[in-house]
């Protein structure tokens, strides 16, 4: 389980996290990261059905969709996706941004980014860092009160 001060890093997309406040520190209540975002960083968009995610930049700049809405934040600036929304956040560059990332409640969030990282660092992912098959369909069944797709409409 994470800690507060722990760091681990994805190999394949360069993008590297330490834990703030972990579920342990905060009771469940909450999951505070500080995330490093290399230029183009971009997961696929989806939903945390039971988690709000809140976003605030540190340094550099991010872009973070929510429901369709596109919001660009620079320093200093946050938003927030609500449970069950769907989103995606990413760096469009020019340079790396530092965000610091809150999840209301914290649920399993901690161990799913380990999982994932983990999956990098064994060569099971795509160059964006999606697992492969299998092992994103674990990781769904697994975490589905932390993460689903999001729908395409």
């Amino acid at each position: 389980m994470a800690h507060a001060g722990q760091e681990i890093a994805n190999p394949v997309t360069g993008e590297r996290i330490r834990f703030v406040r972990t579920a342990a520190d905060t009771g469940g209540e909450l999951l505070e990261v500080e995330d490093t975002w290399p230029v183009g960083r971009r997961p696929p968009p989806h939903v945390h059905p039971e988690m709000e995610e809140r976003w605030e930049v540190v340094t550099g700049v991010a872009r973070v969709r929510i429901e369709g809405a596109e919001h660009e934040l620079g320093p200093g600036d946050a938003v927030a996706a609500p449970a069950g929304a769907a989103h995606v956040a990413w760096n469009p560059g020019p340079e790396r941004a530092v965000v610091t990332i809150s999840f209301r409640p914290a649920l399993r969030w901690e161990e799913f980014l380990e999982r994932l990282f983990v999956l990098a660092e064994e060569g099971r992912t795509d160059e964006r860092g999606t697992p492969e098959p299998e092992a994103l369909r674990e990781l769904m069944t697994e975490f589905r009160r932390e993460i689903a797709p999001a729908r395409s409409d």
